[in-house]
């Protein structure tokens, strides 16, 4: 009898039953699982794509010029960058002070947008540092401990930016020490707990006059860009540093495709717990493994942050298909303890039943 209970519960028994959860999926019919997969995911589709507006992507003509003395000119709406990452980035990373020095004629304002002079960006969402204008409003985002990815809530001076009156703004960066300086007078003078710089990207693009792929553009002129690491001055307008692409494909987020570059704590617990009932449903499916409830979540994962590129607001994200997988995961894990903890009490209880008679 004891040789026969230990044979049930051999190493290989134990990983079969491990990876299937065959007494659950008995117990539920076949409307009560499909009942819970419709709640599941239509839970997910409101979640995610409430209040369900789309806006495709789009190509928009690069307006940018550059001038005969070597200037670019945005009297219209365009974006000068570069599709690599600044060498000078990964410097400043290190800890090299960083200067940005704009000479700027500006523009009317945008009607409806920010004006981006200068960026260090990935898209709408993730810069590591901007300069922007907001009608006579001068705006830095730099991200640091107390902001978000895009370096919110920013720093601002007010009454700089005035149509046709040309200015020169310089930025320092040394430490954790941030000062701004509008045609010599210091307008921002912040101090950090830390150096922001620690939190920085060096996989990051540059920018003027927009952001890569956002509206946020400025009208004017940008005669003189300079950026200072250390010792070194990189003249930003010089030929070939900077490229003007034809047209622009406008994104309401960029995805992020590298993981685990950009990714918040509480966004990626969110992910696990949510994704946690669409695990324990396809863990109590017929002839459900852990595979195939990996493979469940990762397809609607998959197909949510693709569908995301349509949807304003959202940021389609290889950490979330990542973190939503794991949360499927952790749903089949405790349909696999539950069914443990049932086959543990069915035991007791016929234990308890074999030696009723005896007594």
């Amino acid at each position: 009898m004891v040789r026969m209970q230990f044979a049930a519960h051999r190493p290989r028994r134990l990983l079969r039953r491990f990876l299937r959860h065959e007494e659950i999926s008995v117990v539920l019919t076949p409307p009560v699982r499909i009942a819970a997969l419709v709640v599941v995911l239509v839970s997910y589709f409101f979640a995610v794509f409430w209040p369900l507006e789309w806006r495709l992507p789009r190509q928009v003509l690069n307006q940018a010029e550059i001038g005969a003395e070597g200037q670019a000119l945005f009297d219209r709406p365009g974006v000068l960058r570069t599709y690599a990452a600044p060498e000078w980035l990964a410097e400043v990373k290190r800890g090299a002070p960083l200067r940005v020095r704009l000479d700027v004629l500006p523009g009317p304002p945008h009607p409806r947008f920010l004006g981006r002079l200068f960026a260090i960006t990935l898209g709408w969402h993730g810069r590591l540092l901007s300069i922007d204008r907001d009608h006579d409003v001068l705006l830095v985002h730099l991200r640091a401990k107390g902001t978000n990815l895009d370096g919110y809530p920013p720093l601002r001076a007010h009454g700089v930016f005035q149509e046709g009156r040309p200015l020169r703004l310089e930025l320092a960066l040394v430490g954790p020490e941030l000062t701004v300086q509008v045609d010599g007078r210091t307008v921002i003078r912040h101090r950090y707990p830390a150096d922001p710089r620690r939190r920085w990207i060096v996989s990051y693009k540059l920018a003027l006059g927009s952001d890569i792929n956002m509206r946020r553009f400025f009208l004017g002129e940008i005669t003189r860009a300079e950026v200072q690491v250390g010792e070194r001055t990189h003249d930003l307008l010089a030929p070939g540093v900077l490229s003007r692409p034809h047209r622009i494909v406008f994104l309401d987020r960029e995805p992020r495709l590298v993981p685990f570059q950009d990714i918040w704590t509480r966004d990626a617990w969110e992910n696990v717990l949510g994704f946690v009932p669409l695990g324990m449903v396809a863990a109590i499916w017929p002839g459900a493994t852990l595979f195939s409830v990996l493979a469940t979540g990762l397809a609607i994962s998959g197909s949510i942050e693709f569908i995301q590129l349509t949807v304003p607001g959202r940021v389609p994200s290889v950490d979330d298909v990542i973190t939503n997988t794991a949360g499927a995961f952790c749903g089949w894990l405790l349909i696999f303890f539950l069914r443990t903890a049932l086959d543990a009490w069915g035991r007791r209880r016929a234990v308890a039943a074999a030696a009723e008679p005896a007594a």
